[in-house]
């Protein structure tokens, strides 16, 4: 009985410890890096329908995906404005921040945005590993909106 406990805690702290190092942050200047926030900008900006860069807060990847945690920023430097957008009347009323968040998957060489929550005021990501078979390692302990 103990050796078939001892191999299952073995086996399960094994799988732990893969799991945890297929879990990556790619440096700021990597082109990994690059390629998900260009995949990601250009959906933003088509939905804002003006030009967004990101203050990356987290960005993880694992396997196939990657998760993106940021805040909008204008040219600027500036929190993104929803003046214009089909946005603003939701943030004349407090229903918008200039968080964004976006779960990304990489195709044939290529970055997709499969899912995104442009300026959440709560968590938006807590189904995303089960809806879309993401990693749940990729969320990690982000508990801020």
């Amino acid at each position: 009985m103990r050796p078939i406990l001892l191999a299952t805690l073995v086996i399960a702290t094994l799988g732990q410890v893969h799991a945890q190092a297929l879990l990556q942050t790619p440096s700021v200047q990597s082109p990994e890096r690059r390629d998900v926030l260009d995949a990601a900008r250009t959906k933003v900006q088509s939905q804002l329908g003006k030009p967004v860069r990101f203050k990356v807060e987290q960005l993880r990847l694992a396997d196939s995906w990657a998760y993106l945690h940021a805040t909008m920023q204008d040219a600027q430097g500036q929190a993104v404005s929803y003046t214009g957008t089909r946005y603003e009347e939701a943030d004349r009323h407090g229903l918008k921040s200039a968080k964004y968040d976006a779960l990304l998957r990489r195709v044939h060489g290529r970055w997709t945005v499969k899912v995104d929550s442009i300026g959440a005021t709560d968590v938006p990501w807590t189904s995303w590993s089960r809806d879309h078979g993401a990693p749940s390692t990729l969320f990690g302990d982000n508990s801020s909106p």
